[in-house]
């Protein structure tokens, strides 16, 4: 998550004036400032945990069950049946709701199947594409700043793009010839040989298959991390920036601003076109899925999510029929889920395809091949330490796996 300094400054102030608030037993101005971070922060585990906390203490039943539902849909590990502070509502029967809810949040779904693990454990594998013409499956590397071709039997690694200037690779999509691939890269302290020179630098790749060559960059300095892209049928490229909150659009081989987001987005995400490329869907992090018409963009609205689902932690996002494929993995536990849509491209239901598996540990962007939903199911983002080196007895090969996406 990336504010900036004067933004996160307020949040700070703000949440020590709650906490004074609290100390002092003024239960309604607790209230008001949990209210304001959680409008600053949405989703936060602990001001939206203080908010149901602050509802309960003003005897506001039904607002603390509502918020302490989200809670438990971020987070079924929290230990909300001994808080104190919430035993005004205690009894009620949608309190007792939550406690089995807490344990529904935890049933293992598995539907989908390991393919293989890769030979390069130390990959940090993020973006994914399959050539369908030249048969070849690629991944990009966080860590070791490259591109690489891996057998999905054997799982053996080949370097297939390297440059002394590249950066994280984080998403990587082709256009529709499969003459061109486009590649976004950003400069992060997990990557091998970063230093303060490489600090707030991203760009964009435009790279030739055939030949492997870069055809065209296009750098960003600045408090950007470009994190997916999506390639248009007319071969226009749309980047998301999760540091910025905005979307970049490149047209006929130059990069422009298109749409400013940061006063209603918080951390951009995954990004993808419906069937007809009416619609642009791209996930924020804090606060679900934002649709936007292509044609009017300011008519864009954020969709609604049915209930018992989160709109938190959603990073790789694709279109598959007439619905959305996300994976969520900033929640517990992590669970990839399939929105369907109706006609309007509103949600009208939704169904887990994997939930609380133990093997899953923070899959990211994903792939559909051949009617087959593909992800490589973990990554060492809990394996660096605090000089951000990577401990390999925490983390597993990466391990990719695939989905049949029955509906």
């Amino acid at each position: 998550m990336f504010f900036n300094f004067s933004f996160a400054q307020s949040q700070k102030e703000t949440y020590n004036q709650s906490v004074q608030a609290y100390q002092n037993k003024n239960f309604v101005q607790f209230l008001q400032l949990t209210q304001k971070l959680d409008s600053l922060r949405p989703s936060h585990p602990t001001y939206t945990y203080n908010l149901a906390c602050a509802f309960a203490l003003n005897g506001k039943t039904d607002e603390a069950i509502s918020v302490l539902e989200k809670c438990l849909l971020m987070n079924n590990k929290i230990d909300f049946e001994s808080e104190n502070d919430l035993a005004s509502i205690k009894n009620s029967e949608r309190y007792q709701k939550l406690i089995s809810l807490k344990t529904e949040l935890g049933t293992l779904v598995s539907t989908s199947n390991k393919v293989v693990s890769l030979s390069e454990k130390t990959l940090h594998p993020e973006g994914l594409l399959y050539l369908n013409k030249n048969k070849i499956w690629l991944v990009t590397s966080i860590r070791n700043r490259k591109i690489v071709s891996f057998d999905a039997k054997t799982g053996k690694c080949i370097d297939w793009f390297t440059d002394k200037d590249l950066l994280s690779v984080f998403a990587i999509k082709a256009d529709k010839n499969e003459k061109i691939v486009w590649v976004a890269a950003s400069s992060i302290p997990e990557m091998k040989g970063y230093n303060k020179n490489l600090e707030g630098k991203s760009e964009v790749l435009k790279i030739d298959i055939k030949t492997k060559k870069v055809l065209q960059r296009f750098p960003l300095q600045g408090n950007h991390v470009l994190g997916d892209l999506v390639v248009a049928k007319n071969g226009d490229v749309y980047v998301s920036d999760s540091g910025e909150s905005n979307i970049y659009k490149i047209v006929k081989d130059k990069m422009s601003l298109w749409l400013d987001l940061k006063k209603e987005a918080f951390n951009l995400q995954g990004l993808t076109f419906n069937e007809d490329e009416s619609q642009l869907f791209i996930a924020d992090y804090l606060k679900g899925i934002l649709k936007i018409p292509m044609q009017n963009p300011k008519d864009r609205n954020w969709l609604i999510f049915s209930k018992q689902t989160t709109v938190k932690g959603i990073d790789g996002l694709l279109w598959h029929k007439n619905s959305l494929l996300a994976i969520h993995n900033g929640v517990k536990p992590i669970r990839i889920i399939q929105y369907f849509l109706n006609q309007n491209n509103e949600i009208i239901a939704s169904e887990i395809l994997d939930n609380n598996r133990p093997e899953f540990d923070e899959p990211a962007n994903a792939t559909i091949s051949d009617g087959k939903l593909y992800f490589f199911a973990n990554s060492p983002w809990k394996g660096y330490d605090k000089n951000f080196e990577l401990d390999e007895t925490k983390f597993d090969y990466p391990t990719l796996y695939s989905n049949p996406l029955t509906k």
